[in-house]
């Protein structure tokens, strides 16, 4: 084998090499940007309170029972805890499972709350992050704003979440 022709050999391999390369990294960032495609996502829901404790340092925690609809999840139910102190900062975390009882997302919120004229009315305001779900959410992403009303009077809350999520059955 002469030396011209061991280098169009050696040249015709090293392109080969070169295209999967190209191919496998050219899939790779494809499958990337579906993996953190996001699509809008509300939910607006309702929450009873299902207990309160108070806890050292003027922090008060308060379960709720959830219920509502979401985009791309439907008529949910589910858990919310909230954490809140005595200067107006609180921080929730939450889990809404879909109708089918297979689907589910996870959130974490943070914000501010402040009393309304209307003694027993507390509106809050903050921002929710994705934390990831189970089913067509399954290590879901997103983020957004929230906005809540709680009547303590009546132990009942309305609020809604507006933002993004992944796109479901995405990840």
């Amino acid at each position: 084998m002469n030396l011209m022709s061991l280098w169009n050999t050696t040249s015709r391999r090293i392109a080969a090499i070169l295209a999967v390369v190209v191919v496998l990294t050219l899939c790779s960032l494809a499958a990337l940007a579906n993996a953190d495609e996001q699509v809008a996502f509300t939910v607006t829901g309702t929450g009873v309170v299902t207990g309160v404790t108070h806890l050292p340092g003027g922090l008060t925690q308060m379960n709720f029972g959830t219920s509502g609809k979401a985009t791309h999840l439907g008529d949910f139910t589910g858990p919310l805890t909230r954490l809140q102190d005595n200067q107006g900062n609180f921080g929730s975390t939450a889990v809404i499972v879909g109708a089918n009882g297979k689907d589910s997302v996870f959130f974490s919120v943070s914000g501010r709350f402040e009393r309304t004229r209307d003694k027993c009315v507390v509106i809050s305001t903050g921002t929710y992050t994705v934390t990831g779900g189970a089913g067509a959410f399954a290590n879901a992403t997103g983020s957004g704003t929230i906005e809540t009303q709680f009547d303590s009077c009546t132990g009942t809350a309305k609020g809604t979440y507006t933002g993004t999520i992944s796109k479901p059955n995405s990840n």
